[in-house]
């Protein structure tokens, strides 16, 4: 009887550890993967504003999201940004611009007054596959202040993930962010110096 009763409560222990095991800890990643140009190089070249960043409704989290077969996707609950993808993409692209422009982006440098440049950015698609490629489709202004018309431009963008990992669409993505900076730069340099981009028309 007293063995019985010792092996109940052996098995009431380990229920319990079990039953207040702490779940896993998510996975956090971050499309950061340029810093801006450091302030010692001297006077940027110019200033930029870079408005919020907009995105399909679904994409507005921080649960990494995938598309499966036909209509399906997938939040990956255990794989997250480390902020929502919309705020991730504003950071990664205004570094991305910083670097590329010798520029400084007023949201990000506490900097007074009106921008050079004031570039907006809306997503109308941004698709991830497992072992697949990352597909966007992006729309972008860039509006001199000192002008009344702004150049409207459109890219479609895609990067292979290296592997079937969900670090390999991270980096998938960074390399879309990249591309789209490249656009963007083009875009900026082009309204500079008054002519237009391939990809962009006047607005």
């Amino acid at each position: 009887m007293k063995h019985i009763v010792l092996t109940m409560a052996a098995v009431a222990g380990l229920s319990g550890v079990y039953g207040c095991a702490t779940p896993p800890v998510p996975r956090i990643y971050t499309l950061q993967g340029e810093m801006p140009a450091p302030a010692s190089d001297g006077a940027p070249d110019m200033v930029i504003e870079l408005t919020p960043v907009a995105l399909p409704e679904r994409l507005r989290r921080r649960q990494i999201v995938v598309r499966q077969d036909g209509a399906q996707v997938q939040m990956l609950e255990q794989h997250r940004w480390s902020a929502s993808l919309g705020d991730e993409m504003q950071d990664a692209l205004s570094s991305a611009l910083q670097r590329r422009l010798r520029a400084v982006d007023m949201a990000r440098g506490g900097i007074a007054g009106k921008p050079d440049y004031r570039i907006s950015v809306e997503f109308s698609r941004l698709d991830a596959r497992l072992g697949g490629a990352v597909q966007a489709e992006a729309a972008w202004s860039v509006k001199p202040t000192a002008a009344t018309a702004a150049q409207v431009c459109l890219g479609r963008f895609e990067q292979q993930a290296s592997g079937a990992e969900v670090s390999d669409v991270v980096a998938a993505h960074q390399r879309v962010v990249a591309q789209l900076a490249d656009a963007i730069a083009a875009s900026v340099r082009a309204a500079a110096s008054g002519t237009r981009a391939t990809n962009c028309a006047a607005g």
